[in-house]
């Protein structure tokens, strides 16, 4: 859907996304919607910036994301809330769907997520009949061991309340998919060996440790990425990075943690220094960057050095030797009706243009079904778990092999988070506190933690808790902390807040290594499992314990 449509929205339900530190180009939509009257409500386990300017928040137990979606389908469902045409029209599944929610009442969800029964009852009402109602998704709802099915629950709501009806209907993740993006000619998949290993970088310290199969990994080219702060075990990784048999390229603008453990740092343009051409993940506009100044120093662009690293190696297809304007002539597929009125010329002229879609008031581009689904319809009954647990190739460069496999229910289901008292009692006794990581307010990742200004904004990393687990430990506010368990340890600063949930700390991501204290970051205690689709992180099923440093 077109995020500029939430203004037609009725009943806005925000789950798992800080908009206003993550998404903040989407407010300004979501206020002019309550000034028509929407009702905004935030579903997420801490009082982020965006929880505290909501109508309602809505705090549940971390991970649980899952069981209050199947919970409100439930109510949906019994009190005879769905919109019986589109459901007969534009869906499948959905007798087996019902069946299958059943089981999960509202009762039931409170006792897994905390959320009282009443207010999940009232909850399913209000997003049920106030239409077009809307849910913007964030990724913070996949981060635990079900992940995946706690997508599906949420993207299946939509379907059974007719939300994707009109404009400002429907739910919100990323935009992206209007976009023609010609992703072979970027990718160009026929040319990969087949059976070439495919390594997860989220199980980096694994694979630099020896840990996983396959012969060792004895060189690593890092571009784009600073796995030092963003990747788990952390304390494995950078033990695997100090190796001497392990040669290591960091192509970067700044030293950051894992440049200083390079061999070799090659010098990489900032889009100040290039050309590029955009889709976007928060809008529907195509847009041209035009390099602002000359490469400073001995920097390239990425395509370029990869240009000269293919004639260095002696590869000699023509595709390494397509310059910067010609892979910008095969970004799309200009044929495209999306693309219709649009140009390489046209966006170097005008820098930006809206794809050829309905404008925000008429665009309902689901209202008559047209899902990217095998029958194209909503599918609660899923026709791709047929093929097993997969990671989708456009997120492994074209790459097919080695997929998941395992069987997938093609219902939606609960899974409860991995790390916690009723799955793993043992390890809850030890580590009794989740620990949560959102994303920083002043940070992009971990781009920026460098900068002194954005610092000075973000402050020193704290870690928050309620005041009784504070009080618990014999911690006070700005006291020196440590966060620990099996796999690690860091340290910083507390700070209390009584509107967090107890038995909850949070800590937020972004923090360089070489800036913390004792020398680690939360990713020295972040698990390697997977969640239960498409090899997705765990990072919000983490398990901790705090003590006075």
């Amino acid at each position: 859907m077109d995020p500029e449509s939430l203004v037609h929205s009725r009943f806005i339900l925000i789950w798992a996304c800080n908009v206003q530190s993550t998404n903040l180009h989407l407010w300004p939509y979501i206020a002019e919607a309550r000034k028509r009257g929407a009702k905004v409500v935030v579903v997420d386990p801490v009082r982020t910036r965006t929880a505290a300017a909501a109508d309602q928040h809505i705090a549940l137990r971390p991970g649980t994301d899952g069981a209050l979606a199947l919970a409100m389908a439930h109510v949906i469902i019994a009190e005879g809330l769905t919109d019986d045409d589109y459901v007969e029209q534009f869906t499948v599944g959905y007798p087996e769907f019902a069946e299958r929610v059943e089981q999960y009442t509202p009762e039931w969800a409170e006792a897994e997520t905390g959320v009282p029964a009443e207010t999940i009852r009232t909850l399913a009402r209000e997003y049920a009949t106030a239409q077009p109602s809307v849910i913007r998704i964030g990724v913070a709802v996949e981060r635990h061991a079900g992940g995946g099915q706690a997508v599906r629950a949420l993207s299946c709501l939509p379907g059974l309340v007719g939300a994707w009806r009109k404009p400002g209907g429907g739910i919100l993740q990323l935009p992206l998919w209007a976009f023609p993006v010609n992703w072979g000619a970027f990718m160009h998949p026929e040319m990969l060996t087949p059976g070439t290993r495919v390594i997860n970088q989220y199980r980096l310290g694994s694979a630099l440790a020896g840990e996983l199969d396959g012969l060792p990994l004895k060189a690593l080219f890092v571009y784009n990425s600073n796995p030092v702060v963003v990747c788990p075990d952390q304390d494995k990784l950078v033990a695997g990075l100090q190796r001497e048999d392990l040669f290591t390229v960091v192509s970067e603008q700044f030293m950051t943690d894992t440049a200083d453990y390079a061999d070799i740092v090659l010098p990489a343009t900032t889009q100040l220094e290039q050309d590029d051409i955009m889709f976007s993940w928060g809008h529907l506009f195509v847009t041209y960057n035009h390099r602002s100044i000359d490469p400073l120093g001995e920097a390239v662009p990425n395509t370029e050095m990869f240009r000269r690293l293919a004639a260095a190696m002696g590869f000699d297809e023509p595709v390494f030797r397509r310059t910067d304007a010609e892979m910008v002539a095969e970004a799309f597929d200009w044929s495209h009706p999306n693309m219709a009125g649009i140009t390489v010329e046209s966006l170097q002229e005008k820098g930006w243009q809206r794809l050829a879609v309905p404008s925000p008031d008429e665009y309902a581009p689901h209202a008559q079904g047209g899902f990217p689904t095998g029958s194209g319809k909503v599918e609660f009954v899923a026709s791709a778990a047929a093929g097993g647990n997969f990671v989708v190739p456009l997120f492994r460069q074209g790459s097919n092999d080695h997929q998941p496999g395992q069987p997938v229910d093609p219902l939606p289901h609960y899974i409860p988070p991995r790390e916690n008292a009723a799955g793993d009692p043992s390890l809850a006794g030890r580590y009794p506190l989740n620990l949560l990581t959102p994303k920083s307010h002043a940070y992009l990742n971990s781009s920026f933690g460098n900068h002194e200004f954005h610092r000075r904004v973000q402050k020193e990393a704290t870690l928050v808790l309620h005041p009784d687990d504070a009080a618990a430990r014999g911690i006070t506010e700005g006291a020196q902390v440590q966060v620990f368990n099996d796999r690690g340890r860091f340290t910083l600063v507390a700070k209390l807040d009584a509107t967090l949930l107890p038995g909850v700390v949070v800590s937020a991501m972004g923090s360089w290594r070489k800036h913390s204290r004792a020398g680690a970051t939360l990713a020295a205690v972040n698990p390697t499992a997977f969640a239960d689709l498409g090899n997705a992180p765990t990072f919000s099923d983490t398990l901790v314990e705090v003590e006075i440093a």
